[in-house]
């Protein structure tokens, strides 16, 4: 007789900014401007990568292009509600196998929008997925937190 199956469960990454904007400018920087902000020097998945973009409506892509125009791709949007939401698929290295969800909402505050950033899915990755959502704890800092973050706030 086999051990019988636990389900476990694994939290989501979740990181908030504050943006001295209004949540219709910052959606955009988000989403439009996503090849301004992003450090492709440092996180990438492609060889030689030049670019990344957002395809912005539901069923778009969120991808990486490398200096020969060879595209990667990173997820599919599947929420596109302006300036208030975004989501998409992440699906980068191991989570190829088993998508992730990403999800960044943008809400009006007295500073301007708080953005907050919740990436979810690690228990389809099976004991891989505790692992590397950590990885992704730390990434979020430098691509999200502080990257995001400054370009938003010049």
């Amino acid at each position: 007789m086999s051990d019988p199956v636990v389900p476990f469960s694994v939290p989501p990454v979740v990181k908030t900014v504050t943006v001295r904007r209004p949540p219709e400018t910052t959606f955009r920087l988000f989403t439009e401007r996503i090849d301004a902000w992003w450090p492709l020097e440092r996180v990438h998945t492609g060889p030689d990568p030049k670019s990344c973009a957002f395809e912005g409506h539901v069923g778009g892509r969120l991808y990486e292009r490398a200096a020969d125009g060879t595209e990667t791709p990173w997820g599919a949007v599947l929420a596109w509600e302006p300036p208030r939401r975004v989501a998409f698929s992440w699906i980068v290295g191991p989570a190829a196998r088993a998508p992730q969800h990403v999800e960044v909402t943008f809400a009006a505050v007295a500073e301007g929008t708080q953005v907050v950033l919740r990436h979810s899915g690690w228990e389809g990755l099976g004991r891989e997925g505790a692992a590397l959502r950590e990885r992704y704890n730390r990434g979020w800092v430098l691509v999200f937190e502080q990257n995001f973050a400054r370009f938003a706030n010049r």
